[in-house]
């Protein structure tokens, strides 16, 4: 392919790519921060939930946070190819219309059943968007914006994990949690409207230059792969049995498991429970978290566009959480003071933020055209480890319940929620040890 030439149209059209690019990317964004709302919320409304349903195993409450995890599982492979055949836009307005329908059945569920049901919905309207999202990256963006740009969405998605924390927790205490999950249901909606209004699927289907004819416009063609034309079935096969894709699809399982059954469930009623400190407080410190995923994400995204390297940053932030969670347990016994309580918070926010570099990893070692299929494979094994981490969690707090209750609520001591931690730590050693495994293609970039 020859270079464009330098004319006044081009340079118009290049102006006219990026300022469209923008606009699609970030309306994509901020409607996909209900998916991480969703993922949190449990934590805060916890108490509620388990006094409202009658819920009286901690395993229970579990089980219905992990509901998220298991379907958006479920939906990751058949979410690739959604966006690979149908094309993003059609996805995303569908996906969050479903989606917004499901937290507004939540908010009137009058039992345990209907509320699984509202979540299971709620989830498969949400389970197909990042996926869409990251065909639209692949579509818009040049290949060594494509980490920056992941970064960026956990910015803005987790501006959905601070909606669910300490606002969250001041909604439920004013008005209760059915009036939160309404307002995030009609936000859904009106979010389904926009996408489907501004959301192209390629430049091409604006009248605009693609991708791989402005990256070769700017001496940097896009690396030919053998058997560019591949069936869907095609894709499936070459991602699986690439030895490459395994090892951050591992690492991700064991982070994300971890994270969520901390951050999404446990945390909050840890400290309450701990502590004993209001729900607002202890929600400020999954606040904190959130904050430390928002920092660290871009910043090694952008990093590792930059020095053309996935692995070191992605072993690296993997360490600070290890490090953060044994800490918490063999440095304080699981109750250190408040402040440095607040610090942990931090570090372990920020060491999830090596999870922002999976997807690049694996994209970066397979086909281009199954860049959809690599997403939804990869996005599998985090969800699939927070459906197991956050109920098994609440197994070894059962397990090591005294039997104190308070209000109709389960009271854990110390000592079950340190069992705890310490299976969060083993199952991260095991990420850690596969971050070591990961491989790249430089010349992919």
């Amino acid at each position: 392919m020859n270079a464009p030439p330098p004319s006044a149209d081009w340079n118009a059209k290049l102006r006219q790519w990026q300022r469209q690019r923008l606009l699609i990317w970030s309306t994509i964004a901020i409607a996909f921060l209900t998916g991480y709302f969703h993922r949190t919320v449990i934590g805060v409304v916890a108490d509620s939930l388990m006094r409202d349903f009658a819920i009286e195993r901690a395993t229970d409450l579990g089980i219905l946070a992990s509901i998220y995890f298991w379907t958006y599982a479920a939906l990751q492979i058949p979410a690739g190819i959604f966006a690979d055949v149908f094309g993003p836009r059609r996805v995303i307005s569908l996906a969050l219309l479903i989606s917004g329908l499901g937290a507004l059945l939540f908010a009137m569920a009058d039992n345990l059943s209907l509320l699984y049901a509202a979540r299971f919905i709620t989830t498969t309207g949400i389970g197909v968007i990042f996926v869409s999202l990251i065909k639209i990256q692949s579509n818009w963006f040049r290949a060594r914006e494509f980490a920056t740009m992941s970064g960026l969405i956990v910015l803005i998605g987790n501006s959905g994990s601070l909606l669910s924390a300490s606002p969250m927790a001041f909604i439920v205490e004013s008005w209760g949690w059915r009036t939160a999950f309404q307002l995030i249901g009609f936000y859904s909606l009106l979010m389904a409207l926009v996408c489907w209004l501004v959301v192209r699927n390629r430049p091409q289907d604006c009248g605009l230059p693609g991708v791989n004819e402005i990256e070769t416009s700017e001496g940097h063609p896009p690396v030919i792969w053998e058997n560019s034309a591949l069936c869907i079935s095609d894709c499936v096969k070459i991602v699986l049995k690439n030895p490459l894709t395994w090892p951050p699809v591992i690492a991700a399982t064991t982070l994300y498991g971890v994270y969520m059954a901390i951050a999404g469930v446990w945390w909050t009623p840890y400290l309450m429970q701990v502590y004993h400190i209001p729900r607002v407080e202890a929600a400020h410190h999954v606040f904190l978290m959130v904050i430390g995923n928002m920092i660290g994400a871009p910043l090694l995204g952008f990093l590792s566009d930059r020095i053309y390297c996935r692995r070191w940053p992605y072993i690296g932030a993997t360490l600070l959480f290890a490090a953060s969670l044994a800490l918490l347990i063999f440095g304080f016994g699981a109750k250190p003071p408040l402040l440095a309580l607040y610090l942990i918070a931090l570090m372990l926010g920020v060491g999830i933020s090596g999870l922002t570099l999976t997807i690049a990893c694996v994209k970066d070692v397979n086909p281009p055209q199954a860049t959809g299929i690599a997403a939804g494979i990869t996005n599998c094994g985090p969800f699939i480890g927070a459906a197991l981490m956050q109920p098994a969690f609440g197994w070894v707090l059962d397990r090591n319940w005294t039997g104190l209750t308070e209000n109709g609520m389960k009271i854990y001591p110390l000592a079950a929620f340190e069992h705890a931690f310490l299976l969060c730590l083993f199952v991260l050693l095991i990420g850690l040890t596969a971050t070591f495994f990961i491989r790249e293609r430089r010349n992919s970039r």
